[in-house]
């Protein structure tokens, strides 16, 4: 069927006179009764009928009304949008950030696009590595910000960002706050805590390197967030991994992990061969620009607050 058929048939279907849903779809009386006479043949059924002067719905015409309207609906409000797009009236950006990369590291970007970009609309959306990169595969997000994974989609474009140390977090009064390093051997006395996410890469790191050191940790209790992480290590339910770049509290420190090894990669990533937006275009740019030097790991012994 014709969009133009529905919009006929649903001006009628208010007026419910030929005559007035003709003028109001600005055509002319015979050209509208055919269009909704084809329209009936398409539906198999007659849609009005008229009882002497009387023009009314029959029963497959209440029944297909709300659907027609609701697909006339969805019709003009995807031509609006397309229309907008043109003018640029809003230009989206749908990014996804690695579940422990700390969305800090975006904002001299995203305070760029407010400021720059006409409509900017931003949404975020958190996960691993290999979820968020099949999400941006199926067309669900437009860029990620990710821990670079072992094997990458070869569809990917990506573009290196910092290189990052993984760090234990503790209480400021936690003997392994006194070091400057910590081996990971130490790890092996202590009660770690673990995040319940799935994908976590601390969790990932921590197995490989105690894996290798041949030691063991502790670990009872479990968190969803960084939030709970930080707030079980000052309850003194254990310590925890974390990145060199992660906010941390005033009252909590980080120490490197003394190990070559203990290191990410982060990096920035899009499809290649998508059309790119104006929001998506100016958020490549400004990251691959950027002078990411001050975030490449912290110095030995430091603590971040």
């Amino acid at each position: 069927m014709e969009l133009f058929q529905v919009r006929y048939f649903l001006a009628l279907a208010k007026t419910l006179n030929f005559t007035r849903a003709a003028e109001a779809c600005n055509v002319s009386q015979p050209a509208l009764t055919r269009a909704i006479q084809k329209l009936e043949e398409e539906l198999g059924g007659s849609l009005i009928y008229r009882e002497r002067s009387l023009t009314q719905l029959t029963e497959l015409g209440r029944a297909m009304m709300p659907l027609l309207e609701t697909a006339y609906g969805a019709a003009e409000a995807a031509t609006k949008q397309a229309a907008a797009f043109k003018r640029r009236e809003f230009s989206p950006l749908r990014l996804g950030l690695g579940m422990t990369i700390s969305a800090q590291i975006l904002r001299p970007a995203l305070r760029e696009l407010e400021d720059r970009v006409k409509g900017f609309e931003l949404s975020i959306a958190e996960g691993g590595s290999a979820d968020l990169c099949a999400k941006m595969l199926d067309g669900d997000l437009d860029a990620v910000v990710i821990v670079e994974p072992e094997k990458l989609p070869e569809r990917l474009n990506r573009w290196p960002l910092f290189e990052d140390r993984y760090v234990v977090l503790c209480a400021a009064e936690h003997r392994l706050a006194a070091l400057a390093e910590i081996p990971v051997a130490e790890l092996g006395d202590e009660s770690v805590l673990m995040r319940a996410s799935r994908g976590c890469d601390f969790e990932q790191a921590l197995d490989r390197l105690c894996t290798d050191a041949g030691v063991k940790p502790k670990t009872r209790h479990t968190g969803s967030s960084d939030d709970h992480i930080q707030e079980m290590v000052r309850a003194g339910l254990g310590i925890a991994t974390s990145a060199g770049h992660q906010p941390v509290a005033a009252d909590l420190v980080t120490r490197p992990i003394a190990d070559a090894a203990a290191r990410r990669r982060l990096i920035l990533a899009a499809v290649a061969g998508r059309q790119h937006g104006p929001a998506l275009a100016l958020f490549l740019k400004l990251m691959r620009a950027r002078d990411w030097t001050a975030l490449s790991g912290a110095p030995s012994g430091a603590s971040r607050s």
